[in-house]
């Protein structure tokens, strides 16, 4: 078995480089934890974001159904006031055809 010596120079540049390696390792780590809580603090805003726009959906949505709600019993009552209003027409027309009729037949004797 062979025992390696380093001499002073290269010890001295041994533990620089140890030292370099833990800097970028704790830089290393640093920037994963900085990553993380980043992407944490992310995720946390945009499902926050989506649960603030699934509330307003969910409200435009009612309003939608209400306005189409709204909407067909308007279109109903117009409905059914064009009917009476048909309705009150015939009767008038058909009485006044009636009664030309009748004005008409006395009006030959």
């Amino acid at each position: 078995m062979t025992t390696v010596t380093l001499r002073k120079e290269e010890r001295k540049t041994l533990g620089l480089q140890d030292g370099c390696v833990e800097i970028q390792g704790s830089s290393n780590e640093d920037s994963i934890f900085n990553s993380f809580y980043g992407l944490e603090a992310e995720e946390k805003n945009l499902t926050e974001q989506k649960e603030n726009l699934k509330a307003l959906l969910q409200q435009l949505e009612t309003k939608a159904k209400e306005e189409v709600e709204k909407r067909k019993r308007k279109v109903e009552s117009l409905n059914s006031e064009i009917s009476e209003l048909k309705r009150k027409c015939k009767k008038f027309a058909n009485w006044v055809n009636s009664d030309s009729s009748l004005g008409r037949s006395k009006a030959d004797l």
